[in-house]
């Protein structure tokens, strides 16, 4: 698929930054939240909730073909590496996009703590925000050794040295050190999104190696 894939991959995490705005962007600074940003959603809209955790599962799909051309990017430097490369990235998406539908059920239960339910609610959201929990520790492993296994692959001569400072886990945290730094109401609104503008740069940054590379 070569480019091809790339620039859906790049689409499709251009995508989800878009939805993490619209379920989780608040006008405050970029250090008002966690990681996570859980608490805005006692503050997001259900009809914003259900946009954002809908549409973000499917772009969870569509960045992975953004993986599969760093799988045929690299299979020219080591086969095996650049297929464990494309899998331990999609890992990632498949819990990410669990993660993403999720904050629905975490919203649901929010709007619903009120007047004498409020104790049951608050229970629900605390359940489901430890479940949520889970599932973001879950792809931590996948994460890491995609970002070894970039790093390991972008020594390869064919590439500049740069590159491979461009894996994820540096992308990711570069964004994620910016925006969280951020004040209001930028940092609210971008810090959402720092995991999917990493890799919608890192994966911007690959194509200018198709085909030399591959």
């Amino acid at each position: 698929m070569g480019k091809t894939a790339a620039y859906i991959g790049i689409a499709g995490a251009l995508g989800m930054a878009a939805c993490d705005m619209i379920l989780l962007a608040q006008p405050v600074a970029g250090w008002n939240y966690g990681l996570s940003s859980f608490e805005a959603m006692a503050l997001t809209p259900p009809l914003r909730v259900f946009i954002g955790s809908t549409f973000g599962l499917v772009c969870a799909f569509f960045i992975c073909f953004g993986f599969w051309y760093l799988k045929e990017l690299f299979e020219g430097v080591e086969r095996q590496s650049a297929l464990w490369l494309f899998v331990a990235l999609c890992s990632v998406e498949f819990f990410g996009g669990a993660f993403h539908a999720g904050y629905y059920f975490i919203s649901a239960a929010v709007t619903t703590n009120t007047g004498s339910g409020a104790p049951l609610a608050m229970a629900i959201v605390q359940e489901y925000t430890h479940h949520l929990e889970i599932i973001s520790y879950l792809g931590v492993p996948g994460f890491l050794a995609g970002a070894i296994l970039f790093f390991k692959l972008a020594l390869d001569k064919r590439f500049p040295k740069w590159f491979k400072f461009a894996n994820p886990l540096i992308s990711c945290g570069v964004f994620m050190a910016v925006f969280s730094a951020l004040p209001a109401p930028f940092g609210g609104y971008l810090k959402p999104t720092f995991i999917n503008m990493g890799l919608a740069a890192m994966l911007a940054l690959s194509v200018r190696f198709w085909p030399k590379a591959a």
